[in-house]
């Protein structure tokens, strides 16, 4: 019986001095600042434990963590264009990246980092059939310092297919020989494929009037500068042997002059 009543008095003494605690955060850091002299302000908060009391006395612990955000209206965004290797054993693939919303300034890791080492491209060419990564770091200035953002936009994966097709020649059927640089010379799609080829220029009376071997449209190609100098506003003709055993291409090609 006097077990009984110590326990009922311990039991009601515990009972009459418990004390209520408020819903609240423990915070183990955290702060708000303005972003420069801009209506922007920039909030982070790592969250302790959050405990919440309920009056019945049952109590409930809900274990979280509030992670760093750039608060404001500004969300940094990105998008991406990307276009396939146009044909066999072909780098001409390429990737183009913009970013919208970025508070300041960011940065585009690529992976491999070969594509862009400085980290300074959002435009990534000459690419061959693989698959290319790339992700965003957004920059904040603050009175405090400089906070980087790698949450806002996830890391990327691109995919840049490759093609079976043979690569084909394109020719173009005028050029203006001017001078300014813009279609100066006859300019030979994928030429390069071919290192055996052979272009040959014909006036309209079948005169040869060039003959070049592993035409690149860079170091041989058609006219040069003293041939262009010497051309009329006219139409000649070209036979592109591509070297491979294939059959000849013929075409002709329109020179307008001013």
């Amino acid at each position: 019986m006097k077990s009984i009543f110590i326990i009922l008095f311990f039991t009601f003494y515990l009972f009459a001095n418990c004390q209520v605690i408020s819903p609240q955060v423990i915070n183990s850091a955290g702060s708000q600042r303005a972003l420069g002299n801009t209506s922007i302000t920039i909030e982070d908060n790592v969250g302790e434990t959050f405990i919440e009391t309920i009056t019945n006395g049952n109590f409930i612990v809900t274990q979280g963590f509030l992670q760093p955000e750039i608060a404001g209206t500004l969300k940094p965004t990105d998008s991406y264009i990307k276009s396939d290797v146009s044909c066999k054993d072909k780098s001409d693939g390429y990737i183009s990246v913009s970013v919208s919303n970025a508070p300041s300034t960011y940065t585009i890791q690529w992976q491999p980092s070969s594509v862009c080492p400085a980290n300074n491209c959002s435009y990534v060419d000459s690419l061959k059939a693989g698959t290319y990564k790339y992700k965003v770091f957004v920059s904040v200035l603050t009175p405090t310092g400089t906070i980087i953002d790698s949450t806002s936009i996830p890391l990327r994966t691109i995919i840049i297919n490759g093609s079976n097709e043979p690569c084909k020649v394109k020719t173009f059927n005028a050029i203006t020989p001017n001078g300014d640089g813009n279609n100066d010379t006859f300019v030979i799609d994928n030429i390069t494929e071919f290192p055996k080829n052979r272009v040959t220029i014909y006036n309209r009376w079948g005169i040869q009037l060039s003959d070049i071997y592993g035409y690149d449209n860079v170091t041989k190609y058609w006219p040069t500068i003293d041939e262009s100098n010497k051309l009329l506003s006219t139409t000649y003709f070209y036979i592109i042997d591509l070297g491979d055993g294939g059959v000849l291409i013929k075409g002709w090609v329109e020179v307008l002059k001013n």
